[in-house]
């Protein structure tokens, strides 16, 4: 039984279409569960009313897109999935696409734990935007293969990966005994990374399945309308990441020198912001800097812009 897990924030303009295509798939899913993240958009009860045989979980506030996947995954379970697919709102499947996942998990071997689709930019289908991931532990980075390349069939080969964004992953349910459940401290940005990092570190192998493809409105959640990432977004990636950094990084060497590299490629970044009169970014980045370095702060916290979160 496959449970689709869809996180939205103010996604009502959204879902119609990535429920369309989960709804459509040539395997359909037994349940498909949105979890609704304190949206003020409508979008609860446009889903109740235009699809009622979605599941619906309405929070009531925003938990970060790590607990609302949890949420998600913890009623899924409830229902008897043995594949989880945690899927963004903002993305929309091929035909086949949870057809093909399921037949990688299905044929391969009981270690293979969780299956990527190649993920596609929606405005412009001929570039990628992940061919699934590899880790760079001197910078403490999980990194997306191919993005921004055109899609020349260069990534058309299965492969194992490191790494996979939760903008569209199939786990296997028993793979969540082992690895255990999204890290809500993260809030979101790097919750996804510290999940393959320990699916990774406990044996369970991941794949890259290139045949099943999906359509990605890219961070449209997080982004201001320009094509930088929000300030929200830098100051979650950039506080995020030594917390990741430190629970994951496979020596002590690898984690001095990452977090080392970290602190000061985001001093540059925040004297490039000044320099250039950009001082709300230069002080975002200070800040977020202290909040991850000296105060270890998790859960939602951002200074100086409101808090928010969708299925990013």
């Amino acid at each position: 039984m496959i449970a689709v897990v869809i996180v939205n924030w103010n996604g009502k303009s959204l879902l119609d279409i990535c429920l369309a295509s989960v709804s459509s798939q040539t395997m359909a899913p037994a349940q498909i569960i949105v979890v609704d993240n304190g949206s003020t958009d409508g979008s609860p009860a446009h889903v109740q009313t235009a699809w009622p045989g979605v599941h619906l979980v309405a929070l009531g506030q925003n938990v970060g897109v790590a607990a609302g996947n949890n949420v998600g995954l913890e009623t899924a379970l409830a229902m008897g999935a043995t594949k989880v697919l945690f899927l963004n709102s903002d993305a929309e499947l091929e035909s086949d696409a949870l057809a093909v996942l399921a037949g990688e998990l299905d044929r391969g071997s009981p270690q293979v734990w969780a299956a990527a689709p190649k993920i596609l930019y929606r405005r412009d289908p001929t570039r990628i935007w992940s061919a699934g991931g590899q880790f760079n532990w001197w910078r403490g980075l999980s990194r997306d293969r191919g993005t921004g390349e055109l899609d020349m069939g260069q990534y058309d080969a299965p492969a194992d990966i490191d790494y996979a964004n939760t903008c569209c992953l199939l786990v296997r349910s028993e793979a969540f005994q082992r690895v255990g459940r999204m890290d809500e401290a993260y809030f979101m940005y790097f919750d996804d990374s510290d999940f393959s990092a320990r699916l990774r570190r406990l044996g369970g192998r991941m794949r890259y399945v290139p045949t099943a493809r999906v359509l990605h409105d890219v961070q449209r959640s997080s982004q201001d309308g320009s094509a930088r990432p929000s300030l929200f977004a830098l100051y979650y990636t950039t506080r995020n990441r030594p917390r990741f950094i430190r629970r994951n990084g496979p020596t002590a060497v690898h984690r001095l020198g990452a977090l080392l590299f970290t602190f000061g490629s985001r001093l540059v970044r925040a004297a490039q912001a000044g320099l250039a009169g950009e001082f709300a970014e230069a002080r975002l980045v200070l800040g977020a800097l202290c909040d991850g370095y000296l105060r270890h702060q998790t859960g939602p916290t951002v200074r100086g812009i409101p808090t928010r979160s969708g299925g990013i």
